[in-house]
């Protein structure tokens, strides 16, 4: 009986274990994704089981109702909340030295066949995807613009998760680059400095001001 018992505890502790793991990551999360929806949202880390049956290709999703209103809380998949917690639990991410070289080049300094694009891409899209769906959270919801957006609070998102901000900013410049090569719906020539979806005209700062603000939310323009 003993035995049986230390059998079915393994698993449960496992289990404990993981479900403990995710909600910290949630509750880590939260604040930066109410951050830059400019309300109060929930953070959905999918489990180890719905890993397993979910076949939908998505990184993230937020729910809108008939109206057009979206639910306060964002879902995002099992890797890109092992990806968030793992950025989050280092001050150095090494994988991102090398976007360092792509400032001042053409105008595509990070291609997608690039040992660069490799290294830095699942944490690049991390970042984005935590701040794409929170701007979902705040009532945009054409992609491109979704998108944009995020791009504009990727440097803000990743110095929440503690991330420094030279690091921050590479991270935006490097989305910002991929940006108009990103699959219909979201890819857009518009996200630039002075285009029409640049949420700070007003300076010639783009993606990341500075000094870093703090995104705009329910704000931005075109919601």
């Amino acid at each position: 009986m003993r035995l049986v018992a230390a059998v079915v505890a393994v698993p449960v502790l496992l289990f404990a274990w993981q479900a403990w793991k995710t909600h910290s990551l949630e509750q880590r999360l939260q604040p930066v994704a109410s951050g830059v929806a400019g309300r109060p949202v929930e953070v959905d880390c999918q489990s180890f089981l719905g890993s397993l049956i979910d076949a939908q290709a998505r990184e993230g999703e937020v729910q809108f109702d008939a109206a057009g209103n979206p639910q306060p809380k964002l879902f995002l998949t099992r890797s890109t909340c092992g990806r968030l917690r793992d950025f989050a639990g280092r001050a150095h991410h090494s994988e991102l030295d090398c976007l360092a070289g792509i400032e001042g080049q053409a105008s595509s300094p990070l291609s997608f066949y690039s040992p660069c694009y490799a290294s830095a891409a699942d944490t690049i899209y991390a970042v984005l995807t935590l701040a794409h769906e929170a701007y979902h959270t705040a009532g945009v919801q054409d992609e491109s613009l979704t998108n944009c957006y995020a791009i504009q609070a990727m440097a803000w998102t990743a110095e929440q998760l503690g991330a420094p901000a030279g690091e921050s900013e590479l991270l935006a410049r490097a989305m910002e680059t991929l940006e108009p090569a990103q699959d219909f719906p979201y890819g857009t020539n518009d996200c630039h400095a002075g285009g029409r979806l640049d949420l700070h005209p007003e300076t010639p700062d783009f993606p990341t001001e500075h000094p870093t603000m703090a995104p705009r939310g329910a704000t931005a323009r075109g919601t």
